[in-house]
């Protein structure tokens, strides 16, 4: 019993033997550039003869294999595609060796070979028309695909001694052509005794013409030829074939792969023995011979082969053939079997089918166990597939073992299982997250680590970038160790997106909210500043320094009124103070206060084209545009210095520019605002236009001076980008609409009032203005009768009816509103015009459906204003 244990032991230790062996092959990665296309049977055998030898070899090849096909396609077409997409798909692949076949992939490996895998031997075969010179470049060996023209020719004389011409049929390709060098170099050989004629510029269509009038002392010698007839790819098979049918003259070629489709035969070579030399150099090479040593094969590799169909139809009989020949299509001949042969074939099918029997009761159990498994093994992918999260796992070596379908569909793979088996570097194209699931898996492989709800981006197979919440836990057996990681991640783009929409809104809602606060009171304050000093500059002496002094007050006061409208800019844009407007001044203006406010280190220049284009634009929302942009560049430049330039000009815009800014095409004129500090990071940049966001500190910033120029800039129907500036740095640009014409003509000829005739009611809470805007309206030439409350106005109105020409009534006022009264007033007196006061803009809305409010003035107002707006009025009426 014993000694039959031992016998088991060592039949089980032969038996792994093998297995062991295998297991210990060292692994080598082959690229294989094929120069045409799967289906071509030239190149298809020149494939098969590789994989034959490398499927029975000491290593364990890992063949990767890429098509040019430039049958179909120009070398010039795909060379510069395939440079790019090669460059990419095997940047991080390391290969032992790079082998090609055919011309146009050993062109392209000469070509490329120093940028796509440097250093690595390179094996040739199939390659026509061999240049010497290309050994010159090293580490390189291969197979010439050299055909005996000699024998095909010697033969077709034999055969045919009537014989005097060879017609060459081709096309112009790479391959083609080197073919048609080769014939023109054998040629010469048979000077007196044959003449050649070129047929390989032409199409199908000619050739089949051409066969019509082909005398009979002539024979054919076929090039694969390639061709694309309404649309459609005609192989060389296909080509042979259709000329077979209009010839009556013979077909010899040198390529064993045409035989059997019209060609009688000659001295071919073979596709597959070309793949099996080249093979065979290739491992001489991985098992350390250098390729420079290995010479160059260059005899030709094939046999003498024909057609027997067509033999027949041209009555040559076997025995002319050279010896040796290789005949296909031959009838198989008939053989009678002796009788103890076929009893014994008999009897050996009998012991078979019993044998067989007993093998199909086992296999039909076993497969009751395979289907029970496989069925559970659908339901799990079934259900995997069916959960919209990335659900992965690996092995403790960091390779898939699985995935289900939306994982598969993220990273740009149609067949889950193409990814069992690799790694997270050959699957994800993003470094960095590569090396965070690695560190990870491994923290949950040895530290038995759990990460919850961690958020990554990372681009998806579009290039899209996507948020993930990711989850890893460790997977166990029944013992419970570890034997890899489940992760699952769910793709939250969508919800974070909202979110920041969602704060983008809340955050213009409460800037909206806060400016509307603020512009009531500030602009009642503004308004009695104005009328104060208006008032004031009138009792001075109009040269003298305390009138130059009020006069700046004005200008503040009133630059004061729009900065609260530019406030309210980005959140509620309007296009109230619009007009045209030269924006080549503003800059001028801006950039005179810059020279003056400026350290020495920072440098301002600026450059305005001539003759540009005026727009309707409101030039203080304009000033506070490149203000706030050139304000930007000086914090980028206090520290380390720098320069500041500013650019206007006019600029074309096309359809795919204008549709990058969303815009329209057509002519915009264009502000430029560039510095050379550090510039802006590419993590931020989507962020710089939203409100209150700032990289500043604290007391340096509020976040809201890109936010204001956004919207501005989007008021004024125009577009703004911000571009990266070569050599470091940052450039804004802004466009603007051009002007029309005829607003710039008539843009300002409002009406043309009397003034001085009328007696004007008007209604004011605030006390500054009761007793500062009655005095400029006096000073006007009108009579005022100015009340504080409207209570006592309505009194006053009803008591005197035809007293007051006009009333004035601010819209904000305690117990009744502006509008409320002007409703009141329409009662007794519906033709009594209303001029509406207030500092928010939302009473033009409050007064729209009042028919006696014929203006809403909004504050802050100055006399040219507030007298217009009478005029106007009172013009009308």
């Amino acid at each position: 019993m014993k000694s039959m244990r031992n016998i088991l032991i060592i039949l089980a230790l032969i038996l792994l033997l093998p297995m062991t062996a295998r297991a210990e092959k060292a692994k080598k990665t082959v690229l294989y550039i094929n120069s045409y296309h799967h289906g071509y049977r030239w190149s298809d055998a020149i494939l098969e003869g590789i994989r034959s030898v490398f499927d029975d070899c000491d290593f364990k090849i890992d063949l990767q294999v890429e098509y040019m096909d430039t049958k179909r396609f120009s070398y010039e077409e795909v060379a510069d595609m395939l440079l790019r997409l090669y460059r990419e798909k095997y940047r991080n692949e390391d290969f032992d060796i790079v082998m090609v076949s055919d011309n146009d992939a050993f062109r392209f490996a000469m070509e490329h070979r120093d940028t796509l895998f440097p250093g690595v031997p390179l094996v040739f075969c199939g390659v026509n028309d061999f240049d010497e010179k290309a050994l010159n470049s090293g580490n390189i060996t291969g197979v010439i695909e050299n055909f005996d023209l000699g024998q095909t020719l010697d033969v077709a004389l034999k055969l045919h001694p009537d014989k005097r011409r060879m017609v060459v049929v081709g096309d112009d390709s790479t391959a083609a052509v080197a073919i048609r060098h080769q014939v023109e170099a054998k040629v010469p050989e048979y000077k007196g005794r044959l003449t050649v004629e070129y047929w390989t510029h032409l199409t199908l269509q000619q050739v089949l013409d051409r066969l019509q009038t082909l005398d009979q002392d002539t024979f054919l010698f076929f090039i694969p030829f390639y061709q694309v007839i309404g649309g459609r790819y005609y192989t060389a098979e296909e080509v042979m074939e259709a000329i077979y049918e209009r010839s009556t003259v013979p077909i010899y070629t040198a390529w064993e792969f045409l035989l059997g489709h019209g060609a009688l035969g000659g001295g071919l070579i073979s596709g597959f023995m070309n793949g099996e030399k080249g093979a065979e150099m290739a491992l001489r090479i991985l098992k350390g011979d250098k390729a420079d040593s290995i010479p160059v094969y260059r005899k030709p590799i094939g046999n003498y082969e024909f057609d027997y169909n067509v033999l027949s139809r041209l009555n040559i009989h076997e025995k002319q053939l050279p010896p040796g020949s290789r005949i296909i299509n031959a009838p198989d001949p008939f053989y009678e079997l002796p009788k103890e042969l076929f009893w014994t074939i008999i009897i050996s099918l009998v012991i078979l089918v019993v044998v067989m029997f007993f093998l199909t009761v086992t296999m039909i159990e076993r497969r009751k166990v395979e289907r029970k498994i496989k069925d559970q093994l659908a339901f799990q992918e079934t259900l995997m597939d069916t959960v919209p999260h990335l659900v992965s796992w690996k092995d403790v070596n960091g390779r898939y073992l699985g995935i289900n379908r939306p994982y598969a569909e993220f990273f740009g793979y149609e067949d889950p299982h193409k990814v069992v088996g690799k790694s997270a570097r050959e699957v994800m194209r993003d470094r960095n997250h590569v090396e965070w699931a690695v560190e990870a898996d491994r923290a949950v492989i040895s530290q038995r680590d759990v990460f919850r709800k961690v958020r990554r981006k990372l681009p998806d197979a579009d290039g899209s970038m996507a948020w993930l919440e990711i989850n890893k836990v460790p997977i166990r057996d029944q013992a419970g160790n570890v034997v890899g990681v489940l992760s699952t991640a769910e793709n939250v783009t969508k919800e974070l997106n909202l979110e920041k929409q969602l704060l983008q809104s809340q955050k213009l809602e409460a800037i909206g909210t806060l400016a509307g606060g603020i512009a009531h009171d500030f602009n009642n304050i503004l308004t009695s500043i104005i009328n104060s000093t208006e008032l004031a500059v009138g009792d001075v002496d109009p040269d003298s320094v305390t009138a130059n002094d009020m006069r700046r007050v004005l200008k503040a006061a009133r630059r004061g009124g729009r900065v609260v409208k530019q406030i309210l800019a980005f959140s509620r844009p309007s296009t109230e103070g619009f007009t045209s407007t030269d924006v080549g001044a503003v800059v001028s203006e801006v950039l005179g206060l810059l020279e003056a406010s400026m350290p020495g280190n920072i440098k301002v220049r600026s450059t305005i084209a001539g003759g540009l284009a005026r727009v309707q634009a409101d030039p203080t929302q304009l000033h506070q545009v490149v203000m706030n942009l050139c304000t930007n560049a000086f914090h980028a430049l206090r520290e380390t210095g720098g320069t500041i330039g500013m650019r206007v000009d006019q600029a074309l815009l096309d359809d795919e520019a204008a549709g990058m800014l969303g815009l329209i095409p057509g002519d915009y004129v264009r502000l430029s605002i560039e510095d050379d500090g550090p510039g802006i990071p590419q993590d931020i940049v989507d962020k710089i236009f939203d409100p209150f966001f700032s990289t500043k500190d604290k007391t340096e910033g509020t976040g809201l001076g890109l936010a204001v120029v956004h919207g501005i800039v989007r008021s004024h129907r125009g577009g703004l980008r911000v571009l990266g500036r070569e050599g470091g740095g940052t450039v804004f640009e802004v466009y603007l609409p051009r002007g029309d014409e005829a607003e710039e003509e008539h843009g300002g000829n409002g009406p043309k009032g009397r003034r001085g005739w009328a007696h004007i009611l008007f209604v004011e809470d605030d006390e500054d203005q009761l007793l500062t805007t009655p005095r400029l309206l006096e000073n006007m030439g009108y009579r005022v009768t100015a009340l504080r409350e409207p209570e006592e106005a309505l009194i006053r109105a009803k008591a005197t009816p035809r007293l007051f020409d006009l009333l004035i009534t601010d819209y904000d006022m305690p117990g009744m509103s502006g509008a409320q009264l002007a409703r009141q007033v329409s009662e007794f007196l519906p033709d009594l015009p209303v001029i509406l006061v207030s500092g928010r803009e939302d009473a033009a809305t409050a007064a729209s459906h009042l028919p006696n409010v014929r203006q809403v003035v909004i504050k802050p107002y100055d006399k040219d204003y507030l007298s217009g707006a009478i005029e106007s009025v009172l013009e009308v009426e």
